[in-house]
């Protein structure tokens, strides 16, 4: 009897697994809960491992694999997103020493690839190149051997689409999810990409999306302010087929930038990032290359003529602009009305130079009370600071006050002519200017009529790096107290690190410190020895 009744069962769920199948929809709603349940509240890091100093017999450098482990765990990271690229040794590597490694200390591990416009004879993602079918069959059947392997992704993949069609993308899903129904494809893209046409053709295929928040469609790392926006409506889009986004953010330089971002820019977007991953409004939030080893900080140059200061005026690329587009840094200065002499000499440069070609449009300026009294076409400079001196008496004689403007101005309109255009070290005779080497922000006044223009102040940070480090640990440290108190399910244990994090979002480290040691001593009570842990870390990074 129990025998027949076992089999009756079985018989019911074998039907009703059929009938689910073939309702419309239904493969589709299954896929999108998977991919929400399997992308959450992940904080993450991108690249910038770091590799053994000598290379090894085969001339490779390769991953230094427990140093990078040790530096993320700093970070207090859930996932680490493999980059796939720097050395044809990566594969090796990640599948043999870095992957086996994460695994046994609890950390989840995805594979990143590059696009084919990322790829070359000298640089690509070895051994399996552009075949992204037997990567995916690859990446699968490893991650069955290590199940810390959780998914993959691909670079500028909206920069590839005519490889990437839908079907062919499904071609990549069924592959992958015939081995592994469990692992993940998330496309890396940008915000002009997200429309209702592209998330119709491949939200029900894929896992999610990666969103690189650059302040689209003006390129750069200085402003956020446009950053929850653009995740509020990628959410939203995704959200018609029940998929999550990933924000990844820059915390080392984007190219075609004129300097990295700065650590303030580094924790404002990481906090909206996991503030919002904390909120379920957005599956995760990852740091883009950022580095752990300080030495590796690319591109982090000074670019100051004296000092670490100067003025930038900055035009992204890919950026159109209007003529009489401008941007520009201000300031009133106090005039000597006894001096016999008024001249200003500084030094400025730009980014650009082409030998003369492409001039008439975009020219650097110096104003007196708004009227030019010096300008240069950044198309005819020379590369590198020159002296510019100029004669200000008659703008200044029988004054006693005046306003100094730098300016960048767009005389003909441009679809994408990226330039920095750099001042630095004035002097000044007969009037006293404040802040002469933009060593500071004080004294002067920053304005655009347009967002295709940024006018900054930029200083050169040697340490950089290690302050960009210290902002992502600021913030990842807090969050996952939170994280990890949910998944506890101690409500007393989920208020204290609520508390915690808001302190150190309000900028009181030391009261938010105090707390997550409460953290830790209630963790301790509750035998949750790996929270207690983690409290003890976050209160001696935060008292540091």
């Amino acid at each position: 009897m129990r025998r027949q009744r076992r089999l009756i069962l079985a018989a019911v769920a074998a039907a009703v697994t059929v009938l689910v199948s073939v309702l419309p929809g239904t493969a589709v709603a299954a896929r999108a809960a998977g991919a929400q349940a399997k992308v959450a509240n992940i904080l993450a890091a991108y690249g910038g491992e770091i590799r053994e100093a000598q290379p090894r017999a085969d001339g490779y450098r390769h991953v230094d694999t427990d140093a990078t482990l040790d530096k993320l765990a700093e970070l207090h990271n859930t996932t680490f997103v493999n980059l796939i690229w720097d050395a044809p040794s990566d594969w090796d590597d990640f599948r043999t020493e870095l992957l086996p490694a994460a695994q046994q200390r609890g950390l989840d591990v995805w594979v990143y690839l590059v696009p084919p416009t990322e790829c070359s004879a000298e640089r690509c993602s070895y051994p399996f190149k552009t075949d992204y079918l037997r990567w995916a069959q690859e990446i699968a059947t490893l991650s069955k051997q290590y199940p810390a392997l959780k998914g993959y992704a691909i670079d500028d993949f909206n920069h590839n689409l005519d490889l990437f069609t839908p079907d062919y993308v499904r071609q990549m899903q069924d592959t992958a999810k015939s081995i592994n129904p469990d692992l993940v494809f998330l496309p890396q893209v940008y915000n002009q990409t997200v429309t209702t046409a592209f998330v119709d053709s491949y939200g029900p295929i894929i896992d999610g999306l990666i969103l690189a928040y650059r302040d689209d469609p003006y390129r750069n790392t200085q402003r956020t302010d446009t950053l929850r926006g653009q995740l509020d409506a990628a959410s939203a889009n995704l959200a018609r087929y029940g998929k999550p986004l990933v924000l990844m953010n820059y915390t080392s330089n984007l190219s075609g930038t004129p300097f990295p971002p700065n650590p303030d820019y580094v924790r404002t977007t990481t906090e909206i990032g996991a503030e919002y991953v904390a909120a379920g409004k957005l599956g995760g939030t990852v740091t883009y290359i950022l580095p752990l080893n300080p030495a590796d900080d690319w591109r982090n140059d000074n670019h100051a003529h004296g000092g670490v200061g100067r003025l930038s005026l900055f035009v992204p690329m890919a950026t159109p602009t209007r003529p009489g587009d401008e941007a520009s840094a201000s300031q009133v200065v106090q005039v000597d009305p006894n001096a016999p002499d008024y001249r200003i000499t500084f030094r400025q440069d730009d980014t650009y130079y082409n030998g003369g070609a492409a001039t008439g449009y975009q020219f650097k300026q110096l104003l007196v009370d708004g009227q030019p009294v010096w300008e240069a076409d950044v198309a005819t400079d020379d590369l590198g600071y020159t002296d510019v001196q100029v004669d200000l008496s008659a703008q200044l004689r029988g004054k006693t006050s005046a306003t100094l403007t730098f300016r960048l101005l767009e005389r003909k309109a441009v679809t994408n002519f990226w330039v920095d255009a750099r001042v630095d070290d004035i002097e000044a005779i007969g009037f006293t200017v404040t802040n002469p080497g933009f060593e500071s922000r004080d004294g002067w006044q920053l304005a655009a009529n347009t967002p295709a223009i940024l006018p900054d102040i930029e200083h050169y940070l040697v340490d950089r790096a290690d302050q960009a480090f210290a902002a992502v640990q600021g913030v990842y440290g807090p969050a996952r107290l939170v994280l990890e108190a949910r998944d506890s399910g101690r409500q007393g244990l989920v208020a204290v690190a609520e508390q915690a994090w808001a302190q150190q979002r309000a900028g009181r480290p030391q009261a938010a410190g105090a707390l997550a040691r409460a953290y830790a001593a209630q963790a301790r009570g509750l035998r949750l020895p790996a929270l207690a842990e983690l409290g003890d870390q976050v209160a001696g990074e935060l008292a540091g």
